[in-house]
């Protein structure tokens, strides 16, 4: 059997087993519980995924980033801007939090994940080699079918040598939602170049349900709160 079997989809699935399975539809309150222990300062960015549809009352992510195929939440094709606000190792220990659009939310922001960062990457190249073996091959974008892989897959070892060059990885898979603009995300450069963002397991929660909302509309771009002020005082429950 293969374990690395790609199904073809066309939204992300949610994870059946692991640890982020167990982390699924959290309430406010248990969400709270589950990570008030943290440092309350710690900084964390909150977005807008325009990926995200409401289809029978489930919320559907229908890009690659965030992307949390393997089990593990990843951030390396979305949010470039965002994600070269800081330098690699500045972002270790902060949070990241997606929320919905507002016609998916039914006129609400609604909080779809959440993770804190565990590892930042400068490269895919790096990315690539330090994930597990069955983690970077469920989310490799060249596999067949695999149209939502986040990651880049080097073609061999010397692309350290030019790791932000395309030509050093294998290009998508043919239906891929970054067909056209991956070498974006091999190589984004303002500041500094934009970092690939990997969640701690034990503090990543992923959301199909709308339960949380934000209290105001976030509009685009990103916004910044301590993470205290944002479970106490930008979150709320969603009336069911």
């Amino acid at each position: 059997m293969d374990c690395y079997k790609v199904i073809s989809n066309d939204f992300q699935q949610l994870p059946k087993v692991g640890s982020l399975a167990r982390k699924l539809n959290f309430s406010l309150g248990k969400l709270r519980r589950s990570i008030d222990k943290t440092n309350s300062s710690t900084a964390i960015y909150c977005y807008v995924m325009s990926s995200v549809r409401k289809r029978g009352g489930i919320l559907q992510h229908y890009g690659c980033g965030p992307n949390w195929q393997g089990g593990l939440i990843t951030l390396c094709t979305c949010k470039h801007f965002m994600r070269n606000f800081l330098d690699v190792n500045k972002w270790l220990g902060t949070w990241v939090a997606g929320f919905s659009n507002v016609r998916a939310g039914s006129g609400v922001n609604v909080l779809i994940y959440m993770m804190r960062v565990k590892d930042a990457f400068e490269s895919h190249y790096k990315l690539w080699y330090a994930l597990p073996r069955q983690v970077r091959w469920a989310k490799a974008a060249d596999r067949k079918f695999n149209i939502l892989g986040d990651i880049y897959r080097p073609k061999v070892r010397p692309t350290q040598k030019s790791p932000f060059s395309k030509t050093r990885y294998h290009k998508p898979c043919p239906s891929h939602v970054h067909i056209d603009g991956w070498a974006k995300d091999i190589d984004y450069k303002m500041y500094r170049r934009a970092a690939m963002l990997v969640g701690d397991k034990k503090s990543s929660f992923v959301w199909n349900q709308p339960k949380i909302a934000f209290d105001h509309n976030i509009g685009r771009g990103q916004v910044k709160y301590s993470l205290k002020d944002f479970l106490h005082s930008r979150l709320y429950i969603v009336e069911e």
